[in-house]
This record gives C-alpha cells, sequence and structure tokens, in this order.
C-alpha cells in the first residue's frame, strides 16, 4: 500500500531503518552526538534556533499559541481552512481576544495590514502557511513579515504540512511544524523554530515550555524524554532533504501541477494559492474514488472543513513516483 495523503506520508526505507535500533539513553552522549546532528540540520533547512519536542503538528501549533499569546492579549486570525479554525479554538481557550478573519482564500497583504493600521490593540497574527484541508497555501507571507515588523505584532505561523517543500522565507518569529509531512520521518517529533523569545508570562504547562527546552539547548539536552528513534528518523530525512536543496521543492511543484493539470476534477484551490505538498479536489464520488484507489494499493484523503463530503484530497509527499500519480489520474479519470 502507498500512501498519497496529507501525513503521515509514504516513507523512503532508509527513513525506517534508521529507526530500528536501541534508543540510547537521552542523558548520554550518544544522545548528545544525535540531538546536535538533527539541530544543525534543522537550521541548515532554516537559520533560525529550533527546538524540538515530543509530539505532533497539533502540539507543536498549540505550544507556539501557548508560549507566545497571554491571556487578554488581542490577535488576529486568518482563518480559510479546518487548521485555521483549530488554531483559534487554541487561542481562545488560552484566554486571547481573537479578531478571525475567515473567508475561503487568505486575505492579501494589504487587507491585513489595514486591519493593523486601524487596530493598533493587536499583538499578534497567527495564519496558516500551507492548510491541509483545503490544499490553499498563503503565497505572500515575506510580505506580511515585513508588515508586522512595521507594526510590531508577532507573526505566528502554521506550517506543519509545508515546511520544507512550500518556500518559507526567513524572519518570521514563530514557525510551527513536525516531523511526519514534508520533512519525511514518523509522526512523533513537534518542532518549532523561534526568531524572538517567549512572551508567555504564565499559565504554560510544564511540557509545552519553551523556555525549559531553550535552557536546555546549549547542552544538548532536553527537559523531558525526547521522542529519539524518531530524531534517528530526522536525522537522515534531513540530510536527504538538504542534499537535493531547492530540487526538493521543485519536486513537489511538479507533481502538484501534473495532479492539477491531468486530473478531470475541480480544483478546490485556485490557481497562484495552490500548496505544493497537499491537492484537493471537488468530487460527487469520494467515497468510490478512495475505494477504487485503495484496491489498486493506493491510500488517499476525503475532505475536511465545507469540504467534507465533496472531495479529495491527494498528498504528494514522501516516496512515491510519478507513474503513482499516472496511475492515481488513471483511476480517478475513469470514475468520475
Amino acid at each position: 500500500m502507498k500512501y498519497l495523503t496529507p501525513g503521515p506520508v509514504q516513507l523512503p526505507k532508509f527513513v525506517i531503518d534508521a529507526m530500528a535500533k536501541q534508543p540510547p539513553f537521552h542523558r548520554d552522549s550518544e544522545f548528545k552526538k544525535l540531538f546536535k546532528s538533527v539541530l544543525d540540520k534543522l537550521h541548515s533547512l532554516y537559520p533560525t534556533r529550533a527546538v524540538v519536542m515530543p509530539g505532533t503538528g497539533t502540539l507543536a501549533v498549540d505550544t507556539m499559541i501557548y508560549n507566545y499569546v497571554n491571556p487578554g492579549d488581542k490577535i488576529l486570525a486568518l482563518v480559510y481552512g479546518e487548521f485555521g479554525k483549530r488554531a483559534v479554538e487554541t487561542a481562545k481557550i488560552r484566554g486571547a481576544n481573537v479578531v478571525e478573519i475567515e473567508q475561503d482564500k487568505p486575505p492579501a497583504p494589504d487587507e491585513v495590514e489595514d486591519i493593523l493600521r486601524r487596530d493598533r490593540e493587536i499583538r499578534a497574527l497567527l495564519l496558516i502557511h500551507n492548510e491541509t484541508s483545503t490544499g490553499i497555501a498563503y503565497k505572500q507571507l515575506k510580505k506580511l513579515i515585513d508588515i508586522t515588523k512595521s507594526y510590531n505584532v508577532l507573526l505566528l505561523v502554521d506550517s506543519v504540512s509545508g515546511f520544507p517543500a512550500e518556500p518559507l522565507p526567513q524572519d518570521i518569529d514563530v514557525v510551527a511544524t513536525a516531523s511526519h509531512k514534508a520533512l519525511l520521518a514518523p509522526p512523533g517529533a513537534s518542532i518549532l523554530y523561534l526568531s524572538t523569545e517567549p512572551k508567555a508570562e504564565t499559565g504554560v504547562p510544564p511540557s509545552m515550555n519553551l523556555r525549559k527546552f531553550i535552557k536546555m539547548l546549549d547542552n544538548l539536552e532536553t527537559p523531558y524524554t525526547p521522542p529519539i528513534s524518531i530524531l534517528f528518523a530526522l536525522d537522515v530525512s534531513l540530510s536527504y532533504i538538504l542534499e537535493l536543496g531547492p530540487k526538493y521543492v521543485d519536486i513537489h511543484r511538479e507533481r502538484v501541477e501534473y495532479l492539477y493539470s491531468a486530473l478531470k476534477l475541480r480544483p478546490i484551490p485556485p490557481a497562484g494559492l495552490r500548496s505544493f505538498t497537499v491537492t484537493a479536489f471537488y468530487c460527487e464520488k469520494p467515497k468510490e474514488i478512495i475505494a477504487k484507489l485503495k484496491e489498486a494499493g493506493y491510500v488517499i484523503s476525503g475532505g475536511m472543513y465545507k469540504y467534507r463530503e465533496k472531495s479529495i484530497r491527494i498528498g504528494v509527499m514522501g516516496d512515491i513516483t510519478m507513474e503513482d500519480l499516472r496511475r492515481v489520474v488513471d483511476i480517478i479519470n475513469r470514475v468520475d
């Protein structure tokens, strides 16, 4: 069975094999050697301090919010899919005063700037870089970086299903991501890139307290048991991604462009906003398509958000080939 899902993704054998060893004690020098290798490679991918925690993408986003938003803070949240809604839910539970802008596609940078200009109490902008539920990517992050800095507003970005296959500009205040999507490793490691110190004054659970993790980074230690086996896998997947360099993005772009050109289905994301990692299409028979593909050895995903019962999603991350995509296209085009 091959997985063309939004994550977890189809793993190369060398990544799976890397986990098949005894995990070292996490206070031992053997672990520190592994941890340093992973941190150095994460820094090579995105030159900002990285924190690695046990968890998945959801925990990474929740940790970002709890460490950079205080109860009572006013934040602006851009919502154009399910994961934007989830981030808003966490922010509200945190006690934030959330100004929520929900629409089918993300607002342009000048629209965001207009809101920030009119409301100087906003302290943070929260958005999804790569919205897994709709296949929409925010392609104008560089402009938002400049805008938020000019208004002294924190930029908090969920790139769980984007990084590093969807280009991510430097100088974002905080980026939340995870091991099990475009980083080509199994689920289990939450990863945060931090360009600024945590702002939380109180109310952060110990297991999510970034100050505890940051304090121990210089000694190559973690406050709690890390996902050691996942780090072995991540170490080799990062080497592979770094070896490919810019070609890694190109591979994903080519796969996405092929699906959008070859499938007869109507795309959900408009041209110009299409993710390089997840595609999404309207269809009348999603369950039939999913079943036919599974019979042929492929697993894809059904829809989410407002498209749950009338769409499919096909991930292009992981150890898949263009021949896999051609077979998937042929099966889908014969069903719907």
